[in-house]
């Protein structure tokens, strides 16, 4: 997990505000057991206030010193009982800078007096019990959700381009990106892109040649549709948006490419995949969020994928064929998909060497596509789309399945792809619900991040079980 992927916790404990009761030692004393657990856990920063705040304005003070750190989720511990008016102000407080308020305790009179109360008055809150050690682990993910949140907002999506071969669905309105993401929409003509990819030199792009030639499982040049030039093409419009992305400070991007990259210069497949891969030439790098077709709900969901799992590679991809008798969807795409998930592995060689470029099936200028059949992993698949200008997240855990590279020739034999195991009546109710084709997909297990994602920032959540 990159640095810049953890969240932050902050841990401000209430306690009563009553001199004579008898126990006031042992909230202190919860506190720092409570602080110390969460002070263990991996892939999250805590940090906890001291001591136990016993009036508003303690409780007041101590929150803004969370926000002022930096908290992407506040927890309210209340160890025995607090005022209820307490937990209010302190939560009121938080939620002006912060995404999301947990509450826990350990008597049930005192955590549910406080969670009841920021109920009532309206307040967003997240209302955990059992022991500590599940509340810590249900934390995590928790803030996981909320940074991914909260570092969404102030970004800027950089779309290259306009609508691609008439799909409504790609297409979204700036606003209302803004108003429920926080997310800026920047346009960039593909006029930009070729004028940069011209002026991209020839020393760096033979270098970037013999590295990914020196790596691929195998090059099938058939001196029309695939060949050495046209692969230098793909890797100038690699270098071109790889400069465009930096000096334009976009965080994440989309390309339209349909038709006039991929019929007047080339497919630009090889360059949106390694734009979304975690290496290139010059070594480890973060992936940069590239959709295929300007797609910006497909953006925003890669974008989203990556925050919720500290920075990891994510995928573009259009849903294929079914196997009935083998319950296999298989899903693919020409140039969405990071070579990364050919192989799951930190070595870009290992990913490579499944890889094999293959001409292209779509484009009248030819190009490479970036061959492979992803190996078995756990994978989280979701999608964000609009039904009536509402926002929605249809979103799953699924298992892939190694499937025979021979087995692409019953969907789209050049494309990468990733196969998954589902019955019919699953497949059934993703076709029924989602509202687009395309789908998207990270390694790991994040459905609780997303279910809460989708509660902070009042999208519709659909969960499919494969």
């Amino acid at each position: 997990m990159g640095s810049g992927y953890v969240p932050r916790l902050g841990l401000v404990t209430l306690g009563d505000p009553r001199e004579e009761v008898p126990w006031r030692d042992e909230e202190e004393r919860r506190r720092e057991s409570l602080s110390r657990l969460l002070s263990s856990l991996g892939g999250v920063e805590v940090y906890a206030t001291a001591p136990v705040a016993r009036t508003a304005h303690q409780a007041e003070e101590q929150v803004a010193e969370l926000v002022r750190w930096g908290a992407d989720l506040v927890l309210l511990y209340v160890p025995i009982w607090t005022y209820p008016s307490i937990s209010v102000r302190a939560a009121e407080v938080a939620s002006r800078s912060v995404p999301l308020v947990a509450v826990y305790g350990d008597v049930l009179s005192g955590l549910l007096a406080s969670a009841g109360a920021l109920g009532q008055v309206g307040l967003r809150r997240v209302v955990l019990w059992g022991s500590a050690e599940e509340a810590a682990g249900r934390l995590v993910k928790l803030a996981r959700a909320a940074m991914a949140a909260r570092r969404l907002e102030g970004m800027t999506l950089g779309v290259f381009g306009g609508r691609s071969l008439g799909m409504y669905t790609v297409t979204a309105d700036p606003s209302q990106v803004r108003r429920v993401f926080g997310v800026d929409v920047e346009h960039v003509d593909q006029l930009e892109v070729l004028r940069r990819a011209e002026s991209v030199s020839e020393e760096e792009v033979r270098r970037h040649l013999r590295w990914l030639l020196q790596r691929v499982g195998r090059v099938e040049y058939d001196g029309r549709i695939l060949t050495e030039e046209k692969l230098e093409r793909q890797l100038r419009i690699y270098l071109a948006l790889k400069t465009l992305v930096r000096e334009r400070g976009f965080h994440f991007c989309g390309l339209k490419c349909q038709p006039e990259l991929s019929d007047g210069y080339v497919d630009p497949c090889v360059a949106v995949a390694l734009l979304n891969d975690p290496y290139d030439p010059e070594g480890p790098r973060e992936p940069v969020v590239c959709a295929c077709e300007a797609d910006i709900d497909g953006a925003l969901t890669m974008q989203v994928l990556k925050l919720l799992s500290g920075g990891k590679p994510t995928t573009l991809m259009d849903l294929l064929v079914y196997d009935p008798e083998r319950h296999l969807l298989f899903m693919g795409n020409c140039g969405g998909m990071a070579t990364w998930f050919a192989g799951a592995s930190q070595q870009p060689e290992e990913n490579l060497r499944g890889v094999h470029l293959l001409p292209q099936v779509q484009g009248k200028a030819g190009g490479a596509a970036t061959q492979y059949v992803a190996p078995e992993m756990t994978l989280t698949i979701a999608r964000l789309y609009r039904v009536g200008g509402e926002y929605h997240m249809v979103y799953m855990r699924a298992r892939s399945v190694r499937v025979e590279r021979e087995d692409l020739r019953r969907s789209i034999w050049p494309w990468p792809h990733i196969v998954i195991r589902m019955s019919p009546d699953s497949l059934r109710e993703l076709v029924e619900t989602v509202g687009a084709n395309h789908l998207h997909a990270v390694e790991g297990d994040y459905l609780e991040e997303i279910r809460v994602f989708c509660e902070i920032k009042g999208i519709v959540g659909h969960e499919i079980r494969p």
